[in-house]
């Protein structure tokens, strides 16, 4: 019977002696995990600041170049991270200007036109709630005689009657990226370098090509009357 104890004893010590040697290689296995992830925020706080610092001196660069206003700014190394997760967009009222950030770097600087003063685009952050390639608008566009002649040029359907045998025009809004309910977005449209549009902000096609194939439903897009990532 003694014997029997003296075993038992002999087995509990070994068993507490594994959970012991085992609790302690898994707590040591977490110490050495959370030092990694440590270690790896560090550098990857370090890449982005590296990044942002250089992103920066280069497109302060090119904004010190001649006729810059109406050229479109990329940088190559920064549209190669480019993602639907890591891009957002600011639009600028008072440069009649477009960034598209990277990681919160400018990738792209480019010539916009938004609401002119009968219909100011609306500031705020927002995000892109549809897209179409081929939309089309239902308020805004011209009205066509039954010869084909145009007999508004700028008419609105909440206003304008559409004369027996006539027609509405609407105007199209192609790579649309729709920001409020009310009918504010992102298209292709003349871009004059002036405030021009019914509240829209319009863009040079390639560059709504460009925006297009980036963005998500979700991006966000924040609009007011100077960058808030060049901090003026």
């Amino acid at each position: 019977m003694f014997q029997n104890s003296a075993g038992c004893l002999i087995r509990r010590a070994l068993w507490l002696g594994l959970v012991a040697i085992a609790s302690g290689t898994f707590s040591s296995c977490a110490v050495v995990e959370g030092i990694s992830a440590r270690n790896a925020r560090r550098v990857e706080a370090k890449r982005i600041a590296a990044q942002k610092a250089e992103a920066e001196q280069a497109h302060a660069a090119w904004r010190a170049t001649p006729g810059w206003k109406s050229k479109i700014y990329r940088n190559p190394a920064l549209l190669s991270r480019a993602n639907a997760e890591n891009i957002s967009i600011e639009i600028a009222i008072s440069e009649q200007r477009g960034l598209l950030l990277v990681e919160g770097c400018v990738a792209m600087d480019f010539p916009v036109a938004t609401g002119k003063k009968s219909h100011p685009t609306p500031t705020g952050s927002y995000t892109i709630r549809g897209k179409e390639k081929d939309y089309q608008s239902n308020l805004y566009g011209k009205i066509v005689d039954a010869t084909g002649t145009v007999i508004v040029s700028d008419a609105d359907t909440r206003r304008d009657v559409i004369p027996e045998g006539a027609t509405f025009d609407a105007a199209k809004m192609p790579y649309w990226m729709r920001l409020t309910d009310t009918g504010v977005g992102m298209h292709v449209g003349h871009v004059p370098g002036r405030p021009a549009s019914h509240g829209c902000i319009r863009l040079k096609r390639e560059v709504a090509v460009e925006l297009f194939s980036l963005t998500k439903i979700g991006t966000p897009v924040v609009v007011a009357e100077s960058a808030p990532s060049l901090g003026r």
